[in-house]
């Protein structure tokens, strides 16, 4: 079976032997793109310029053809029957689905589609634990270490349902009194985006829940601290809220037993919640702000390398 890896660093092998040149070369890239894009064919056009948008459309066509004929021979070199999993005709050129094949990504959307339509609260052991080992998949980003404009939009893509899925893995845990479970997803996302708020709350009420009210204090601090180095903002409402609470003592969760589904402890009232939706919108636009302006600076530097002669385009970094 042909097993391919895109999370993290892109692997690729077959029966255990991995694919020569994937994904470092410019064949290795080109299979990078058939598999993320597995669902239709591709116009030999397109793909030349997506690829070699530089050169003129023959010179470009021409690197496509020299890049699928690298392709099937490694393919081939790596014992795979190439006309399988490869189709490319005059006109597009396309991943053939039907031949037997194991994907990540493909696994990880299946799996949480399953469930985005149930909230954390509502999981069963059994779909949480479903949803838990599609989580274990997003071992990176995707194609890590592959800077591409076609694979951007899905590696962000992929990156928010896996924090989505998080949440409510993390919601499930708190419903179900597994507490540290749930601290360990809160962990996780914040070792992806350490700005997440949402988050932040989550683990002070499950710190609270298992009874360390001091840690659901710190994790008070780290939030402010983080938001106010990375963003320079502060906390919102909500977050405050629930740490004054907490150091009041009038943050009261019932008693949650084991094993059950229940609504969440911590609750608002109608207006809180607006309130609440109100403030997480108005954040998120000055998260948005932050990085536009963090994403202007980035390119008037990369400019000034450029006029300066210090750095290279990009096409010139690919091997064809």
């Amino acid at each position: 079976m042909l097993k391919l890896s895109l999370f993290g660093v892109p692997q690729a092998s077959y029966l255990d032997r991995p694919l020569e040149g994937f994904p470092s070369q410019q064949h290795g890239l080109l299979l990078c793109y058939l598999f993320l894009n597995r669902r239709r064919p591709h116009q030999r056009e397109r793909l030349a310029a997506i690829f070699w948008s530089e050169y003129p459309t023959p010179v470009a066509r021409k690197y496509l053809r020299n890049s699928i004929w690298k392709a099937r021979q490694v393919l081939r070199s790596a014992g795979v029957p190439a006309d399988e999993y490869l189709s490319a005709n005059n006109g597009n050129v396309s991943f053939r689905c039907s031949g037997r094949y194991w994907l990540d990504i493909e696994i990880f959307e299946t799996r949480l589609s399953l469930y985005q339509d149930i909230a954390g609260q509502q999981l069963t052991p059994e779909q949480a634990a479903q949803l838990e080992e599609a989580v274990d998949l997003y071992v990176g980003d995707l194609l890590e270490g592959i800077y591409e404009d076609w694979c951007l939009y899905d590696r962000e893509r992929l990156m928010l349902l896996y924090l989505n899925a998080l949440d409510k893995l993390m919601a499930f845990h708190e419903a179900n009194g597994t507490y540290e479970h749930g601290l360990a997803c809160g962990e996780r996302t914040l070792a992806q985006d350490n700005t997440r708020e949402k988050a932040h709350r989550q683990m002070m009420r499950l710190y609270w829940l298992s009874g360390n009210q001091s840690a659901a204090l710190a994790q008070y601090k780290r939030c402010a601290q983080i938001l106010r180095e990375t963003l320079n903002v502060s906390p919102m409402e909500a977050t405050t809220r629930l740490y004054q609470q907490i150091v009041h003592g009038q943050f009261h969760p019932s008693k949650w037993p084991g094993h059950c589904t229940v609504a969440p402890p911590f609750t608002l009232p109608v207006d809180g919640v607006v309130q609440t939706m109100t403030e997480d919108v108005l954040q998120r636009v000055h998260y948005l702000q932050a990085t536009i302006e963090e994403a202007k600076s980035e390119l008037r530097h990369i400019e000034h390398l450029i006029s300066e002669g210090m750095l290279n385009s990009p096409s010139s970094t690919v091997n064809v």
